[in-house]
């Protein structure tokens, strides 16, 4: 071998990659076989990192099975004089298409960097940068390639922010990705984006299914080894949440865990080995055994190297959740939540802050009952379960009060009063993703939420969005409304006398109030497009949010009725009751969900 092969370097090795073989970090990892995160180490640091003296083999190898041009251009970057007396060759090259696509896989390396720090908003100018100027090029081989590279580093950023299905979300980015694998027969991306689609379907609640795709693609041999030890620890995952939602214990949830431990383990993967730890922690509480729990957390949190803030709030939300399962730490774990709510704020993490939110609110109503219990009385009526078949009514009737709207840009938006501040949530979230330039927050006092919003609802709401970034002076308030119906007649005439018109609007809502907001704007502002949106929460986490699911079934048994009702009164448009959904109502009627009914 020659002096240039005496000692590899960060620098050395990104020359190899960059020059030479002229390959992203994604897939000069894949030929050498390591993670993408070990070459961007060694490329980060540069003269200052050594690989291993396996790595230092692994790195000869390939630079020897490497065609005599690749060599050659190798050798001219170290020293162009040895190049023939050529200069060495310039590294921007242009495919067939005519766009640089060593410049593109290097910002989509950059992106992926960005996305890793949770700086989505570099991450996502990077890649649109060359998505948009790819519509217009003629696209060969590499550069439908470097497009389903950059649709998944797009979709990854999304759905880390919890953007999770409808246009523009991760679901609808990866599905784009699977579209270019498949074209060029790229066997083992296409699968590598099906694991990640089916992480969506585990993150949207989807667990049996989610877990019987794990299962799949832990066996499937166009994954890498590093791949399927990963599906093999989300079917863990996966079990695990549907333990805790159910109160079943499996010991396949362990199982599969520890099956992955050991698998990166053998692949040296001391990163991935710790998130394991962290996942195993979590089936160990869900199974009820709170000591082991301990004890895999200590292991998760003594190897936690990677320091992105996503894995620092995922740890600490794990960490939170165990120590608020004992009564005598509860409180240290809950100011730990707290903690980690914020960091996920900072960061907009919107799936981990729902995720906080659902953990306090069950471990608030666990609790609760444990007092009430520890006080020989028994459970409040407020914690009360529903039965299975009520849930089931209850989830017709939820689903029938969600208009299912796309989400688009619209002129201004409306976020609707109410005792629930998720509504301020998600308004500030849809302001950070620009679907509109100016907020009016609507809603006074009634008697479910003056001891909890005292200067009014929109006061409050406009304080809590603020507090997560959303500027002042995009933010109207309207803390007057008594009704639905005031809170769009007053909307509507605060925005006209900021001299704001607009054409299409969106009503923010409670997730159950979306159709009977619809039917109100449409009777008092018929001119106006409506987009009608609400967090994006199934009815068991809305509920568990809430965390009062007798009072969640009255409140929409409560807004079904001023559906069926207020266009009698002149207060709305009719809607269509579908027979399912009015034999529901009446069920639960009949089984005494009426404290919101009227008249």
């Amino acid at each position: 071998m020659s002096k240039l092969h005496e000692q590899w370097t960060g620098q050395t090795a990104r020359l190899l990659r960059t020059v030479a073989l002229r390959l992203s970090v994604r897939d000069f990892a894949a030929l050498l076989g390591v993670p993408d995160r070990t070459v961007s180490k060694w490329e980060h640091a540069g003269e200052l990192r050594t690989p291993r003296p396996y790595m230092q083999a692994i790195l000869d190898t390939a630079l020897h099975r490497a065609d005599a041009e690749a060599q050659a251009r190798f050798e001219g970057a170290l020293d162009p004089s040895t190049a023939n007396g050529a200069p060495a060759p310039k590294t921007a090259i242009a495919s067939g298409s005519g766009v640089d696509v060593d410049s593109w896989a290097d910002d989509v390396d950059r992106a992926r960097l960005y996305a890793d720090r949770q700086d989505f908003q570099a991450a996502s100018r990077l890649i649109q940068r060359w998505l948009v100027r790819a519509e217009d090029a003629r696209m060969d081989e590499r550069t439908v390639y470097l497009r389903g590279q950059s649709l998944v580093v797009l979709g990854n950023a999304q759905r880390d922010q919890g953007i999770l299905r409808g246009p523009q979300s991760a679901d609808s980015i990866y599905r784009q990705a699977m579209i270019c694998f498949k074209s060029l027969r790229a066997d083992r991306r296409h699968a590598q984006v099906e694991l990640l689609t089916t992480v969506l379907a585990e993150m949207s609640g989807g667990l049996e299914e989610s877990a019987r795709q794990y299962q799949t693609l832990a066996e499937d041999e166009r994954l890498g080894a590093l791949d399927r030890a990963r599906a093999r620890l989300w079917i863990g995952t996966a079990l695990s949440k549907k333990s805790r939602l159910t109160g079943d214990r499996t010991d396949a949830t362990v199982a599969a865990i520890a099956r992955a431990i050991q698998d990166f383990e053998a692949l040296d993967e001391p990163d991935e080995w710790s998130v394991s730890h962290q996942k195993l922690a979590l089936a160990y509480l869900a199974a009820g055994d709170p000591n082991k729990a301990a004890e895999a957390i200590d292991i998760a949190a003594t190897g936690n190297h990677l320091g992105s803030p996503l894995q620092q709030v995922r740890l600490n939300t794990a960490q939170a959740h165990i120590l608020c399962s004992d009564s005598a730490s509860r409180e240290s774990g809950f100011k730990l939540l707290d903690e980690t709510y914020l960091l996920a704020e900072r960061f907009g993490l919107a799936h981990q802050t729902a995720s906080i939110k659902r953990i306090r609110a069950d471990i608030e109503s666990q609790a609760k009952q444990e007092k009430s219990q520890s006080n020989g009385r028994k459970p409040v009526t407020v914690t009360a379960s529903p039965t299975n078949e009520q849930l089931e009514d209850a989830l017709l009737i939820w689903q029938y009060h969600q208009m299912g709207h796309e989400l688009r840009p619209v002129d201004a938006a409306i976020g609707l009063g109410s005792h629930d501040v998720g509504v301020a949530d998600y308004a500030a979230e849809l302001y950070r993703r620009e679907y509109f330039p100016v907020l009016v927050f609507s809603g006074g006092n009634s008697p479910t939420t003056k001891a909890r919003f005292p200067r009014g609802e929109a006061v409050h709401y406009k304080e809590h969005a603020v507090s997560l970034g959303m500027p002042a002076d995009a933010i109207l308030v309207d803390a007057d409304a008594a009704n639905t119906g005031q809170n769009i007649s007053l909307s509507r005439d605060l925005l006209a006398r900021h001299e704001i018109r607009p054409d299409r609007v969106m009503l923010i809502s409670k997730p159950y109030m979306e159709r009977r907001a619809y039917a109100t704007c449409r009777k008092l502002w018929p001119e106006v497009q409506i987009v009608c949106a609400s967090e994006p929460l199934k009815l068991d986490d809305y509920i568990s949010t809430i965390g009062d699911a007798k009072l969640v079934l009255d409140m929409l048994v409560g807004d079904l009725q001023r559906i069926i009702e207020y266009p009698k009164e002149g207060f709305a448009v009719a809607q269509e009751v579908p027979a399912d959904v009015l034999g529901a109502f009446q069920r639960l009627i009949d089984a005494g969900f009426t404290s919101r009914l009227v008249g």
